[in-house]
């Protein structure tokens, strides 16, 4: 994929500009007479607000909206008349409401009862609940993803308490749940488990957020529903259900950065028919981004660019009882590599770490040049469900997934053969099937339930000209069984699941060239149990007890050489053993009109934990890089996160986001390397009045205050933990209608104050700052 060529007639920005003010131009009038709106706030029978619900209101013509992550929802430019309104949602009883306009019920409280009756007049299907209800978990939707567009995953997700990011340079970051990242945090989108080379701190998902129309973190050991491996968390990536009435519509977004001149354009188009094809819906998607060198307060970072052209596209079919889908989607990027980390002796290497400054050009450019990553990622997913007499269903999924991954390093091969010049110095492919049944029991007397079983093949093909890790092949099947008993206030959850895998690695000895195999068997099984408590309408408290494990991974295994986008030097242990996990949560929740709060303790005890110990500068061929060798400890991590929003006042917010995480090394009773310092988000908003027919318009301001790392031994790595670090960042909002579109707007400004500063968390804190202030303008119009 060539994507610099692509772009080089000029930046990619101003093409973003250039759709930002088209679609800040008013597009569509409105109609004399038809003012009036319809506004309305779904909540569960405990006060609290459900988000993502879809609404649907029928006249003369049917209207659709989902309710944001308040639980409102609202249509404006409503002509003078008699409406019907549908909600519907899974696991909530339905609700059919007649409103007349003008009129004083305008404005509609609606309460969704448990239960699973569902409309007759119109069928709506609304997002999953929460399949381990006793876990701790936190959302990212409406407005608050909005602010984050244009952003990575894992840059997006960092504003929720208990998450992070690890990064390699401005462009590659990873998620981080409760001080865990890589394998131990699965990534689900669109039903489908993420299967690429996850491992490595350089390896960032493959996948465009802006195919999400909510992001739900669970954080806590969800091995049980998920499989081997989530003994972190999950992260689910959920689009918004196909619509069902005839209907054509859908957004256009555009994001424009000040920093790495970066511009984003998304545009999603949906339909439904009917008569003859009536149950079938659609949906395509595409989103390209492009960026250059990216800045800190003092100087660029040379060769940080970035491109990514992504595609998806969905099919929905329902008839009666059944219910049919697929989706394919692709994503495609060259991200570059900072060229600072790059280095040919020990003495070079350690100069650079004490550098206040890189040597790099300090200059702005759109070209990527070597080293960089090229990835292209294909999912394509078919299932079926059907939904027995009793609301009963029985699922089946199966997804196909291909990554291919080419690492291009800064050195062309010495080589006299020209076709070898520009391959890559490292690849890899990995191809992923997975098939899932599942069968979700039906409310009976307080019990309900979900019981499955899955199975997974995978082959990796490793190929370059350096060696790294060998190829793969591997097995995977599980069972699973989730049962759930509500009565009164207290609903009970237990769950148990088997998990087999088969792995083969095949290699070359390095002496006689011959080919040989060696085979690994793991297998174990994972429990959960758990419980909640509604003291009252307003305070809930959830225990949850979890036990997973995770074989290792291809790379703490057998890698030998050099990570290049990490510029770090692995070594790995064949000989390595499973974690095990033993993962207790504690969550208390309080809700009324003013105060929102939600307390998440937890305490994961480790056994056999993989890390990778720093062993000192390796010198070799290629240069000089920080060396770390895979091994093992027994490992403690106690943290507590800590979510507050007050509003004294109808148009003052105040929250505040904390996370705390102490995690042991319990061998050698000392600190563990690459865990998140304690970090403090507070900020205020003041909601403005409505102003020429705004809606929502706030403005919000907010500081971050990460602490240095204090509690690891500063020889565990190659240099010592970074300071602390407190930034400002600014935002404003507003909706505006236009017509029967909406237009929503979001400006805001990052590291407000421009401070130099380093994230212990970013790999290249080695080699040069963080980044400096950021300006983005943000747009979505819906039509």
């Amino acid at each position: 994929m060539n994507t610099h060529s692509r772009y080089a007639k000029g930046p990619f920005v101003f093409v973003c500009m250039v759709v930002l003010l088209a679609v800040l131009s008013p597009l569509a009038g409105k109609a004399q007479g038809c003012t009036e709106q319809i506004r309305g706030i779904i909540r569960d029978k405990d006060g609290a607000a459900i988000p993502g619900v879809s609404v649907m209101l029928s006249a003369k013509d049917t209207l659709s909206a989902t309710s944001d992550v308040d639980g409102i929802f609202r249509f404006r430019d409503l002509c003078p008349g008699n409406y019907t309104l549908f909600l519907s949602e899974v696991g909530y009883a339905g609700v059919q409401r007649r409103l007349s306009l003008p009129g004083a019920d305008s404005i509609a409280n609606i309460t969704l009862a448990e239960g699973t009756e569902q409309l007759r007049e119109v069928l709506v299907t609304g997002q999953k609940r929460q399949e381990i209800a006793t876990i701790a978990h936190v959302e990212l939707a409406g407005n608050s993803l909005l602010e984050v567009r244009g952003k990575s995953l894992a840059e997006s997700i960092k504003q929720l308490a208990g998450v992070n990011a690890i990064q390699s340079g401005p462009t590659l970051s990873k998620p981080v749940v409760h001080g865990l990242s890589g394998n131990r945090v699965l990534l689900v989108n669109n039903g489908v488990r993420q299967e690429g080379q996850q491992w490595g701190n350089d390896h960032a998902p493959e996948i465009d957020p802006f195919t999400a129309d909510k992001i739900t973190v669970l954080k806590g050991a969800a091995s049980i529903r998920y499989g081997a491996d989530a003994i972190a968390g999950v992260i689910l990536l959920d689009p918004a259900p196909l619509p069902e009435q005839k209907t054509i519509g859908g957004s256009i977004s555009a994001v424009a950065s000040s920093n790495g001149q970066m511009g984003t354009i998304s545009g999603m188009l949906q339909g439904a028919f009917d008569k003859k094809l009536s149950g079938l819906s659609w949906r395509v998607q595409g989103t390209l981004q492009r960026s250059g060198n990216f800045r800190t307060a003092n100087y660029y970072l040379f060769n940080t660019g970035m491109a990514e052209e992504d595609f998806s596209a969905q099919l929905g079919y329902k008839w009666k009882f059944l219910n049919l889908s697929a989706s394919y989607s692709q994503y495609n990027a060259k991200l570059g590599i900072f060229r600072g980390s790059d280095v040919g002796n020990k003495e070079d290497l350690l100069a650079a770490f004490a550098r206040a400054k890189p040597i790099t050009p300090d200059e702005f450019s759109y070209k990527i040049d070597r080293s960089y990553q090229s990835i292209r990622h294909q999912v394509f997913r078919a299932a079926a469900e059907h939904v027995f007499a009793n609301h009963g269903s029985l699922s089946l999924s199966y997804a196909r997934q291909q990554d291919v991954r080419s690492e291009y390093d800064i050195d062309l091969p010495y080589t006299s053969d020209s076709s070898l010049l520009f391959k890559p110095q490292v690849q890899f492919k990995i191809v992923t099937h997975t098939l899932d049944l599942a069968y979700k029991q039906p409310s009976v007397n307080g019990f309900s339930g979900i019981f499955g079983i899955s199975g997974s093949t995978q082959g990796n093909v490793y190929s370059g000209l350096r060696y790294l890790i060998p190829n793969f092949r591997n097995y995977g099947a599980g069972a699973f069984a989730i049962e759930r008993y509500e009565t009164g206030k207290w609903m009970f959850e237990a769950g148990l699941r088997y998990d087999y895998r088969w792995l083969q690695v095949y290699q070359r000895n390095p002496t006689s060239l011959e080919l040989y195999d060696n085979t690994y068997n793991y297998n174990s099984v994972t429990g959960t149990a758990g419980v909640t408590y509604n003291f009252n309408d307003h305070l809930s408290l959830n225990a949850n007890f979890g036990t997973g494990w995770r074989p290792p991974s291809i790379n703490e295994m057998y890698i030998q050489g050099i990570h290049l986008s990490a510029a770090r030097f692995e070594i790995g242990d064949s000989l390595l053993k499973s974690e095990r996990s033993y993962n207790t949560t504690l969550s208390l929740n309080y809700h009324t009109d003013k105060l929102k709060a939600q307390v998440d303790l937890y305490d994961n005890e480790i056994n056999n934990f993989i890390y990778a110990r720093y062993i000192g500068v390796v010198v070799n061929s290629k240069g000089a890089n920080p060396g770390y060798q895979y091994t093992q400890t027994n490992a403690s991590l106690l943290g507590a996160d800590i979510t507050l929003q007050w509003d004294p006042i109808k148009q003052l917010t105040l929250f505040s986001k904390t996370s705390l995480l102490r995690a042991t090394n319990k061998s050698e009773h000392d600190g563990l390397v690459y865990m998140p310092p304690s970090r403090f988000l507070n900020g205020i908003t003041y909601h403005l009045p409505q102003i020429l027919r705004l809606d929502n318009a706030y403005v919000t301001l907010e500081n971050i205050s990460v602490l240095g790392q204090r509690y690891v031994n500063p020889d565990a790595d190659a240099i010592p933990p970074p300071p602390g670090y407190s930034i400002w960042n600014a935002r404003m909002g507003c909706a505006m209608p236009l017509g029967k579109k909406t237009l929503d707007l979001n400006f805001s400004v990052d590291n407000l104050t421009n401070l130099a500063y380093r994230d212990y968390l970013n790999l290249f804190r080695y080699y040069a700052d963080d980044l400096g202030i950021n300006f983005t303008l943000r747009a979505k119009l819906s039509f």
